[in-house]
């Protein structure tokens, strides 16, 4: 089956980052819906030097620069014994505008991006603390592959991507009202496999900067308390209905992806758990490509083209929020993958009391198979 989609049209990512953004809108709600007493206000500024990892032979060429980045944050740090009873942390929720400029204006270009993302501050009532961040944002591209002009770029063919980042970042509190920052990033560019070619980009960076909160920040000394159970329920089941388009090629329309999975899950602590599960996929543009290759069995017939996996992982559940990383092996693939095992990396949005949605990518290895809404029912 071929979904008749213009090859210009941007429909499919931008309701990805709509969907994003929808997250982030949570997120900053709450955080306003705080009162005053209990969340500070607060933007940062800094200033960004990294590397191109050359994670194949065919990008080997075109990675050997160092980005150059600026970063500027809106966010509020919570600050309420609510929050810290949850996580015995004092969180930042709130998202970044980032500039990159990959130093090579004709063939790589440079990119914007906004990410929202949680950021858990261990320490934060301390002078010297840490912290870690999530993030995950629409990106524009403003040089892509072009296969007259700029044939060399196989990191991204779409102007619209998303980034996402993990920071690890080390905080001195200068003074109630300034923070000096020393962190690290990892970085990833990629359209979720949406169009080819798609290798993605990985550029770890080193930033400093510095953090102006509006009023004060003065964070409470407080004592955990384990009798407090943030997560009672220890097991969950679910049942996912997932499903996307992508392309084979630039030149062709997109071809529907879709499949359900099935999914048990244990909290082993506060905040995590540990889940197993399988997935059944129908991926129409793998069917596309055994007709067109004429790619057959011993019996003449065309190979099957739906795969099926094992899935093992873990959860972070933060609220109404679950991220999650799993690792799959096939055990049904007659049309092999690239590889015989696949990661998937999600966040699910908790609906109801038996509802959840959420955004999902499948990759091998350092390439992105592809992205997926998804809607799923738990009990």
């Amino acid at each position: 089956m071929i979904i008749p989609i213009s090859k210009r049209t941007y429909f499919q990512p931008l309701l990805l980052y709509a969907f994003i953004f929808y997250f982030a809108c949570l997120n900053i709600s709450y955080s306003q819906n705080v009162p005053q007493e209990k969340s500070n206000f607060i933007i940062g500024l800094r200033s960004h030097y990294g590397f191109i990892l050359p994670h194949s032979q065919s990008i080997k060429e075109i990675s050997g620069t160092n980005p150059v980045c600026i970063e500027i944050d809106f966010n509020w740090h919570l600050k309420s014994r609510s929050a810290w009873q949850y996580c015995y942390c004092y969180p930042r929720a709130g998202f970044s505008v980032f500039y990159a400029n990959y130093m090579n204006p004709d063939v790589l270009g440079s990119s914007v991006s906004i990410i929202p993302f949680i950021e858990p501050f261990i320490n934060a009532q301390k002078r010297i603390s840490w912290s870690v961040r999530f993030g995950i944002g629409p990106a524009y591209m403003t040089t892509v592959y072009d296969e007259e002009t700029n044939p060399t770029n196989l990191f991204y063919s779409t102007h619209l991507s998303y980034l996402a980042l993990l920071n690890l970042g080390v905080n001195y509190r200068i003074n109630n009202r300034l923070n000096f920052r020393l962190a690290g990033n990892w970085n990833h560019i990629s359209n979720g496999g949406l169009t080819l070619p798609n290798k993605g980009m990985n550029f770890p960076t080193a930033n400093v900067g510095l953090d102006y909160s509006f009023k004060p920040v003065l964070f409470e000394d407080r004592g955990k308390d384990n009798s407090i159970v943030v997560n009672p329920k220890k097991n969950r089941y679910d049942f996912i209905l997932l499903g996307t388009a992508k392309k084979i090629t630039r030149d062709q329309d997109r071809s529907l992806v879709w499949g359900a999975s099935v999914n048990y899950s244990r909290m082993v602590g506060r905040l995590s758990a540990i889940s197993f599960g399988a997935e059944w996929i129908s991926d129409q543009s793998k069917k596309n490509v055994i007709r067109r290759d004429t790619i057959t069995n011993d019996n003449g017939e065309y190979l099957d083209y739906h795969r099926a996996a094992f899935l093992v992982g873990h959860e972070l559940l933060l609220g109404r929020f679950i991220f999650y990383q799993q690792l799959g092996v096939y055990f049904y693939a007659p049309y092999k993958a690239m590889d015989p095992v696949c990661q998937r990396y999600g966040l699910s949005y908790i609906l109801s009391k038996h509802l959840y949605i959420g955004i999902n990518i499948k990759a091998h290895r350092h390439v992105a198979d592809f992205m997926d809404l998804r809607l799923g029912m738990f009990f």
